[in-house]
């Protein structure tokens, strides 16, 4: 998918891509271990507004549902080492940014996974081949 870029600073005009495949390729397989996690994490991210603690009810009741236990950590920071604290959990989510689990997921030693993801994982919702990455708006498929 290619889109334009105008920088107006360096008045300079140009043609990006991005390459979905390699993006969507280990956002699956982190979906594929968060299946099998005994204990599950939930992030509430609190730097500036990007948490959303409607989104974060909405996954304790479906992981409660399903009777799985989990801790629930509030955040201004997600950091590899920080939740190596808690070496009981075996799948993250983290309600903050998307980005951060698409960009540096990988960092991570146990799934660290986005609410569309772990919607996904804890079977509620399919995996859809368009990414949505407006989970979080009122409109997308998010709660």
């Amino acid at each position: 998918t290619c889109a334009y870029r105008c920088v107006s600073y360096g008045r300079v005009f140009c043609r990006e891509c991005y390459d979905h495949e390699p993006m969507r390729s280990p956002r699956k397989d982190a979906i594929a271990a968060a299946t099998t996690a005994r204990t599950w994490g939930l992030i509430l991210g609190t730097l500036g507004r990007q948490g959303s603690p409607q989104i974060l009810e909405h996954l304790e009741s479906r992981v409660r549902a399903l009777g799985l236990p989990f801790v629930r950590v509030l955040l201004s920071e997600i950091f590899p080492q920080k939740l190596q604290l808690f070496p009981e959990v075996e799948a993250w989510v983290q309600v903050a940014c998307p980005r951060l689990s698409i960009d540096w997921g990988k960092s991570f030693s146990c799934p660290l996974l986005t609410p569309y993801e772990a919607s996904v994982a804890l079977k509620q919702i399919e995996w859809q081949q368009t990414y949505p990455m407006d989970f979080y708006a009122g409109h997308s498929l998010g709660p």
